[in-house]
């Protein structure tokens, strides 16, 4: 009896286990609770940071700088990113021929004729802001304000008949300009590439002076006297080529730059003849080669 109660019992097994398999509706939902309770634990279960760093791996470069406690230069990538705004502060060297090829007749200093240098001083202050990005490069819009300083020629000295004291002449010229501008940047990386073009207002202030000497001049500093001046004021314009180079950028943003572009202006400030009759037209092109520092944001 019991041997024919086990085989009973295993029949009745055997046909339970036949009814499930073949029951669709029940295969179905065993295999969705199976899918159900693995995807859960694949969601739930953390992920160990230590999986990712395996025996020949380096860390990431952040938690590597983290652990060593020594700063790490941002990656490559870091530079390909367009900043928004370009302010910029640039020193160089400014050629005009035109202005150096001009006689402005004998200065009260001596009977020579007096001459400006061609070669002068130039600086730039200005700022961009990024407008549109497209593939080929990025387009800048901003304004511009700097100025060109020349010095005589040669320095004009002559005697003083009251006292005999030595008298220096000085002509300088000076040319301030002011306006809106765009840069058309281009590359990738490190180094970007620009095309430039501007225009506004120009401003000259041509000036002959002679220095006072002791004891007249009772200041701490020399003292001026100015014999002529001339003022004149154009519309002018320029055009430049340029490169960037990306020094260094820092984790809140900053990308820091250096410079170095090469200017063309055209201007043309009309007759000189009320300053020195006979001197003609001034204009020009002014050759400008200068270095800047950029602080991109």
């Amino acid at each position: 009896m019991r041997v024919r109660w086990r085989n009973f019992e295993n029949k009745q097994f055997e046909q339970a286990i036949v009814r499930g398999a073949c029951n669709p509706k029940k295969v179905s939902i065993s295999a969705l609770a199976w899918f159900v309770l693995g995807l859960a634990v694949v969601l739930l279960s953390p992920i160990p940071h230590a999986v990712a760093q395996e025996s020949g791996e380096t860390p990431p470069l952040g938690e590597a700088a983290a652990d060593s406690g020594e700063p790490n230069p941002l990656p490559e990538q870091s530079y390909k990113e367009p900043v928004k705004n370009l302010p910029t502060l640039a020193l160089g060297g400014a050629l005009w021929p035109s202005l150096g090829n001009k006689e402005f007749g004998t200065t009260s200093a001596s009977t020579q004729p007096g001459h400006v240098s061609s070669g002068g001083l130039a600086f730039e202050t200005a700022y961009h802001r990024r407008i549109a990005h497209w593939e080929l490069g990025i387009l800048y819009l901003g304004a511009d304000f700097g100025g060109f300083t020349f010095n005589n020629k040669d320095s004009v000295d002559s005697t003083q008949p009251s006292t005999g004291q030595p008298i220096k002449g000085d002509l300088d010229a000076r040319v301030w300009y002011a306006g809106p501008s765009i840069k058309f940047m281009m590359g990738e990386g490190r180094f970007k590439y620009f095309l430039g073009a501007g225009g506004g207002y120009y401003r000259l202030d041509l000036t002959e002076s002679d220095e006072i000497p002791q004891p007249t001049c009772t200041n701490l500093g020399p003292c001026f006297e100015t014999k002529r001046s001339l003022n004149r004021s154009a519309m002018g314009g320029y055009a430049s080529l340029g490169v960037d180079l990306a020094a260094f950028h820092t984790e809140s943003g900053w990308e820091w730059r250096l410079r170095l572009e090469d200017k063309i202006h055209l201007v043309n400030f009309g007759s000189l003849d009320r300053f020195s009759p006979g001197a003609g037209h001034l204009s020009g092109p002014i050759n400008v080669i200068q270095v800047g520092v950029v602080a991109g944001f």
